[in-house]
């Protein structure tokens, strides 16, 4: 009974450290508790920040509506602002929480950036493709209207020159 509790704890004290270790390989959030660690932390933040902003643009240009994306983006820049404030006042501990809330808002902000990108120009290629069928088709058209009313046009015209007798005149001389 002694040995199977010492195995059950020493399961369970493998089992804790593993998680432990597992938890502190898998995360990206790094303690800050100096003002170096801290002005790291924020610049990892201001990276995020700027890469995003950058998608955003990418996505505007494409001409994808991006209204809601900056309003996500002014909330990461107000959680970066908060971090800079934070270690002006000595506040290291929830430097890491806020700019990692930062870091998650400028990642989403920036993948939708990047699918609303690629939606945008998709649907510019589908608009352009059929303004250029639309076209061809509307110049068939125009020409063959005008083909069918010249042929028909053409030989009213030629049954009237043809119907017409030259007149005779009697005063003219010879």
């Amino acid at each position: 009974m002694i040995c199977f509790r010492l195995h059950a704890w020493r399961a369970f004290l493998g089992f804790s450290l593993f998680l432990i270790f597992f938890s502190s390989c898998a995360s990206e959030i790094v303690a800050a508790y100096t003002k170096d660690e801290a002005s790291r932390s924020i610049q990892w933040a201001d990276e995020a920040v700027s890469s995003a902003f950058e998608a955003v643009l990418e996505a505007e240009a494409a001409g994808a509506n991006v209204s809601e994306l900056i309003m996500k983006l002014n909330e990461a820049v107000g959680f970066l602002a908060e971090a800079s404030v934070l270690v002006e006042n000595g506040e290291f501990g929830r430097i890491i929480e806020v700019t990692n809330r930062s870091v998650d808002i400028a990642k989403d902000v920036e993948a939708e950036a990047s699918s609303l990108r690629v939606s945008a120009l998709s649907h510019r290629d589908f608009v352009f493709k059929v303004s250029l069928v639309g076209s061809i088709g509307g110049v068939l058209s125009f020409l063959f209207l005008m083909f069918f009313l010249w042929r028909r046009f053409r030989g009213f015209y030629a049954r009237r020159i043809l119907s017409l007798r030259p007149e005779v005149a009697s005063d003219v001389e010879a």
